[in-house]
């Protein structure tokens, strides 16, 4: 009886120690999230909605303005973007209509408003070129990715987390085996899941941080075989077209079109997505 009550003791000790670090992780991540002060937000609130009226209005140019205000402010969005998107399309500006869509895409991968009138942009372009269909499970992981932003997939895995410590404490406080090989399976299913999540947070920060890919700004550009001003024309690129980025070496960049081809150009020429 002694040692049955030891054992309830410790198990009443180890599910209060759960609890206390499931709360303390829950406010880590609340403190990490709650990073924009009211004042601030408002402000950028007021700038979108100034800049929804100049666009109603058809003052693109002040809409411009607006949008581009905030955006230097430090926030980001997918309507954002698409907003700043639209506006430059209105402008007859194709180069940064597109380069702005291509980043609201970025945010939200699965926006068929985005994808329209981005389709619709590029439509206008001079350069059409023929692009190699990307291998099917690179497309499934980049929907999957973008299904949430990083700071959902966080949250994801922090829920998915405390989960998997509840039912592996179900699991230390069950006394029949049969329950705890369920506990055990779940809880194990639960802790993937996290880890899963956590890495496509990375995955998708990384994307968000680091440039892959840019859209030509200039009404044209002759790509170079090799970065100097003197080498060899491969091929000509026009305003709107979009390249993946490839290497760097000072001021030019190795660029890669949709068929394959690869040519120097200069970075002043990129408006990096």
């Amino acid at each position: 009886m002694q040692a049955l009550k030891m054992k309830k003791v410790k198990q009443l000790k180890l599910f209060v120690i759960m609890i206390v670090v499931l709360t303390l992780v829950n406010q880590h991540f609340s403190n990490l999230f709650a990073t924009v002060s009211s004042s601030s937000l408002s402000s950028s609130d007021s700038l979108v909605s100034e800049g929804n009226r100049h666009y109603m209005d058809r003052e693109y140019d002040l809409a411009v303005k607006c949008y581009s205000e905030v955006i230097n402010m430090g926030y980001e969005s997918g309507e954002l973007y698409y907003n700043l998107g639209n506006a430059y399309y209105k402008q007859e500006n194709l180069p940064r209509a597109i380069l702005n869509y291509e980043k609201a895409l970025l945010l939200k991968p699965g926006n068929e408003d985005i994808r329209q009138n981005l389709a619709l942009a590029n439509y206008r372009i001079v350069d059409k070129i023929d692009s190699i269909p990307d291998f099917f499970l690179h497309r499934w992981v980049n929907y999957f990715q973008g299904l949430f932003s990083p700071d959902r997939w966080a949250i994801v895995s922090i829920i998915l987390f405390m989960l998997a410590l509840t039912t592996f404490l179900w699991f230390i406080l069950s006394s029949s085996y049969r329950a705890k090989g369920i506990s055990f399976s779940f809880g194990f299913l639960l802790l993937m899941l996290s880890f899963i999540s956590i890495l496509t947070m990375r995955s998708r920060t990384q994307k968000l941080l680091r440039s892959e890919s840019a859209i030509i700004m200039v009404s044209s550009v002759n790509a170079k075989s090799s970065p100097d001003e003197q080498s060899t024309n491969i091929f000509v690129l026009h305003e709107g077209t979009k390249v993946m980025l490839v290497d760097s070496v000072q001021k030019w960049r190795e660029i890669r079109i949709a068929d394959g081809n690869k040519g120097w150009v200069p970075d002043e020429v990129l408006g990096e997505i």
